[in-house]
């Protein structure tokens, strides 16, 4: 049962994880905590079940038009409320984010209601039965998939040109700009990426659990628990939180009482923050 429950807890940790490094990614380009991604993962989630199972269309241009959907509310947000912000209090620009995210969430109450919604398996219901330990398709696609971004985002901000400048912007925003990068451009482009991020998150997670509007805050929380346990501002140490997360939610949902595990969870973000508050694996500059 132990291994059962770390599995099925690395699967969701993974997605944690995912929308965890949406929070470093902006947080790192625009100094900015986007506190709706949550939300956007969410939206993604909605937007996926209206294309397919609503409007009957392929179960993978779905998911691809959700994805690009959520990418670019990502960039409009940064267009349309991040940016005209960019002199402002970073207090301010915290409490946008958050009416943001009340916003959302409100806003897919009105759309599609308060009503959960099942959504339908990507690889069928048929599991797999490893020395007694059942491994669904859809979680096994999840450690994959999460796999492959992360060896596609590091691969792309090691050797692509919009990789560096991301890197550089993050490192030195005044430094960059006197060699002629383009921090508008790089710091939109930061914004629709880690909003995709969210909107594959959303999309993986959208068989594992319910499509509701309410699902968007607990995705918040524990995302947001993940990067600062990781250490806010390391891409590697985002993920890793993302798996530690999941798995401590699911040990101790079953061991102790599921009454207790964002007890728990907010209780080691304390002592993180008071014995180390870098986190545990924090960047290196």
């Amino acid at each position: 049962m132990f291994f059962q429950l770390a599995l099925s807890g690395l699967s969701m940790g993974a997605l944690y994880g995912l929308i965890a490094l949406g929070f470093v990614m902006i947080w790192n380009t625009a100094a900015v905590v986007n506190f709706a991604q949550g939300e956007l993962a969410m939206l993604a989630m909605f937007f996926a079940y209206s294309v397919h199972v609503t409007l009957g269309l392929n179960i993978w241009l779905a998911i691809a038009l959700a994805i690009a959907a959520t990418a670019l509310l990502g960039y409009l947000i940064e267009r349309g409320l991040v940016r005209p912000l960019v002199r402002a209090d970073p207090l301010t620009v915290i409490m946008m984010t958050i009416g943001l995210q009340i916003f959302l969430s409100n806003g897919a109450k009105f759309i599609w209601g308060t009503q959960p919604q099942a959504f339908p398996s990507y690889f069928g219901t048929q599991s797999f039965d490893v020395m007694g330990v059942v491994i669904s398709p859809q979680s096994l696609a999840v450690l994959l998939v999460v796999s492959v971004l992360a060896v596609l985002l590091h691969w792309i901000s090691q050797h692509t040109r919009l990789g560096k400048s991301l890197r550089a912007v993050a490192q030195d925003r005044e430094t960059s700009a006197l060699m002629g990068i383009d921090i508008n451009r790089v710091v939109t482009s930061g914004f629709a990426i880690s909003a995709a991020l969210a909107g594959v998150a959303g999309v993986l997670m959208a068989p594992l659990v319910f499509v509701a509007a309410d699902v968007g805050l607990p995705l918040l929380v524990k995302s947001f628990i993940a990067a600062v346990i990781g250490g806010f501002g390391s891409y590697p140490g985002a993920l890793i939180g993302g798996l530690l997360i999941g798995v401590l939610d699911n040990l101790v949902g079953f061991y102790i009482s599921s009454d207790y595990r964002d007890v728990v969870l907010f209780a080691i973000l304390i002592v993180i923050l008071l014995f180390r508050p870098q986190g545990l694996f924090p960047k290196h500059r």
